[in-house]
This record gives C-alpha cells, structure tokens and sequence, in this order.
C-alpha cells in the first residue's frame, strides 16, 4: 500500500510540474491595418458593421454584414476569423499571428472579393481593397432648413450590368456616430425613406426628418440645448441576384447641433 501511494505521490508531482510549464507558444505578433478603396473614386467605401442577434440592448454573436472573414492557411480544420470594419470603411486588427491567409469579403456592400495566400508577417502590415461598392452615394450634404433636417444626394449603381436598381433610399438619425440602418430613431419618418431614387448620377435627391412629427420627437430629447445628432444617407442597390445581403451604401456621416 505504501508503494501505491509513493508511485501516486510522484505521478502527481510530475503531472503538477507539467502545468506549471510555461507556455512557450509565441502570441500575436503582427499588426494588419488597411481601406476598403472605391475602384472609381478612389475614397473609402463608408459602411455598417451589424451583429448576428440582438439581446438586452446589444448586439452578439457573428456580424453579418461590415466584416472579413479570414483563414489561417496550413491546418487540417479551418475556423473563421472575423475582422471587423469601421465605419469610415477601414479597419485595424492588433492581435494577428504572423504566417499565412487566405481573406474573404462575401457579405459587404460591395461585390465579394478573395485575397488568398496573403502572408502577414510579424510588426506592421497593411493589406488594401480596392472594390465596386454596390452604389455610391455622390454629393452628400444635410442641412437643418426650415425646423426640417434635410438630405440632399445623387446616386449611380456601382456596375449597371448587376445591381442596377435603387431599391431604397434613407435619411438616418442616431444620438451617436454609430448612425445606420440598425442605429436609427428615425425610421417612422415619411419624408426619410423612399424607393424612387434616381441613379443616374447628376439628379438631385431629396430626403427629410421634421423633428416635430410625434414619432420622432423620442429621437430628439434635448431640442433647444445644443445635443449633437448624427446623420447618414443610405442606398439599397439591387437586381440581376446582386446584393444577396441587401447591405446598404452609405455616405459619410453628418454631425448637426439641435
């Protein structure tokens, strides 16, 4: 019995010796940053990161639009990565191990891109797109005219021969500059949506809030003491099985005291 218990007594030692190892496995060590660059005008494409579910006032789980899906290259399994992009349409991950990738962009307002075989390696990377974003929202401006926040745009489709249609257009209010279509208090608003956009790229349009109306009167709590709202026009381009995620382009935002 006392030899049971003195084989035991150094099997434990040896095992607790084991996990007090230290870790020899070298942690992320390379930086990547890079645009999401208009293939026509050469500006960043603006967009809009959304969550797969929303619980208790936050969203969780996988994005499912505004994000790179990435794969380390050289294992039996692979598991995605997802990075994600900021508004302004550039992104930033500090956390990167060096080696090699392959990056997709499938569910974006833009037509999906491939970068495959992109090696990374360690202290600072930048890795750029250039890309058809789905439509552009041309000329942007958004004034307070009148006690009415007006929005005044033109459009054109990023490729005629697939989606070349603007299946809707929106005016967009949020209390910060997380504005966007599933950051905005003013979706009630008539005059803020409409689906006869001209896309011909030289029309002028034309969306409006009026603050006054009773819906929208929650998304302006502090009228007269100079709160700052964010604004965002956002087009849906569609057809020809184009845009399967129906993300929205957007242009950047606009930031008006109240």
């Amino acid at each position: 019995m006392k030899k049971i218990l003195v084989l035991l007594s150094v099997i434990l030692c040896a095992t607790s010796c084991v996990f007090f190892e230290q870790d020899n496995y070298e942690g992320p060590n390379a930086t990547v940053n890079g645009r999401f660059i208009d293939s026509k005008t050469k500006e960043n494409v603006p967009m809009e990161c959304k969550f797969g579910n929303f619980f208790g006032g936050a969203y969780f789980g996988s994005p499912t639009v505004g994000y790179i899906s990435v794969f380390e290259l050289g294992w039996d399994y692979e598991q995605a990565q997802y990075w994600h992009i900021r508004y302004d349409g550039s992104y930033t991950n500090t956390m990167v191990f060096s080696g090699k990738y392959r990056l997709e962009c499938n569910a974006d307002n833009f037509y999906p891109v491939t970068k495959d075989n992109v090696e990374f390696k360690k202290g600072d990377n930048t890795l750029d797109w250039e890309v058809t974003p789905y439509a552009r929202v041309i000329d942007p401006k958004v004034e307070l005219v009148g006690g009415k926040f007006v929005a005044t745009f033109k459009c054109e489709v990023g490729d005629p021969s697939k989606a070349n249609t603007i299946l809707d257009a929106k005016l967009l209010c949020y209390q910060d500059n997380f504005v966007g279509i599933y950051c905005n208090n003013c979706g009630s608003d008539p005059g803020a949506s409409s689906n006869s956009i001209v896309a011909d790229g030289k029309t002028v349009n034309t969306l409006t809030i009026d603050p006054s109306l009773p819906a929208n009167k929650p998304a302006f709590p502090y009228v007269g003491k100079g709160k700052s709202y964010y604004f965002r026009i956002a087009v849906l381009a569609g057809g020809n099985g184009a845009n399967p995620t129906k993300a929205y382009n957007y242009s950047p935002s606009f930031k008006i005291q109240y």
